[in-house]
């Protein structure tokens, strides 16, 4: 029992220092106002291609490309106490300029597209303080083995799992430049019979790391 337990503290701290390798946020940063407002930007082949024609972009499938297109800002707003504005369309990728950039992690770094310093990105009324964009991101499911005990005479049993990969970063309006930035990995059971919960747990689990390593305040 006492094995188990200590198993259980290990594999929390672990995961905890690597979710914090993974995610950055800008030293002494510090929002003045409580009234925060944030949209979301996904970084989109069908705009970007020719631009970055070697770049690896996100992939959706229909159910996910559904999900994130109505019910990722409510998912976002479900972690945070800002207020999220929505999301904002491809024409903000048409009419702001873009350029392939590096960010420093503590494990080593990442290479997203990005606005162009001095960039503010907005779509008619749709205008915030900050803007989480979303870069390669994508659900991938798979087969785990869990649960059994080879001494007891048990086997382990395979399990569908889902998980979801991304990088990000908080793009600040007023300052023009990136504020947070990192990678996102969740991963739970997938379950057949209810498909979107798993989607939407997922994305919850992840936007509620982002929060956690952000200047936005967290729902209690």
């Amino acid at each position: 029992m006492l094995r188990n337990i200590a198993i259980i503290i290990v594999s929390f701290l672990f995961f905890s220092c690597a979710n914090q390798a993974n995610q950055f946020l800008v030293e002494d940063f510090k929002v003045e106002t409580e009234d925060i407002s944030i949209s979301l930007l996904t970084i989109e082949h069908d705009y970007l291609f020719n631009q970055f024609p070697d770049h690896v972009f996100g992939a959706l499938r229909p159910a996910e490309r559904m999900l994130f297109d109505q019910r990722m800002a409510g998912i976002l707003s479900s972690r945070t106490n800002a207020r999220v504005e929505g999301k904002l369309n491809s024409y903000t990728l048409m009419e702001s300029e873009f350029e392939l950039r590096d960010f420093n992690l503590r494990d080593g770094n990442i290479s997203m597209i990005a606005p162009k310093p001095g960039s503010k990105l907005k779509n008619g009324e749709l205008n915030s303080r900050f803007v989480v964009l979303l870069d390669q991101f994508h659900f991938t499911p798979y087969q785990a083995e869990v649960g059994g005990d080879t001494y007891a005479g048990h086997e382990n049993q395979v399990e569908e799992r889902l998980r979801f990969e991304s990088k990000y970063l908080i793009w600040d309006n007023e300052t023009g430049d990136a504020v947070a930035w990192g990678r996102l990995n969740t991963n739970q059971r997938f379950l057949l019979q209810n498909q979107n919960e798993t989607y939407s747990s997922l994305l919850s689990e992840a936007f509620g790391r982002l929060v956690r390593v952000s200047p936005f305040p967290t729902r209690s």
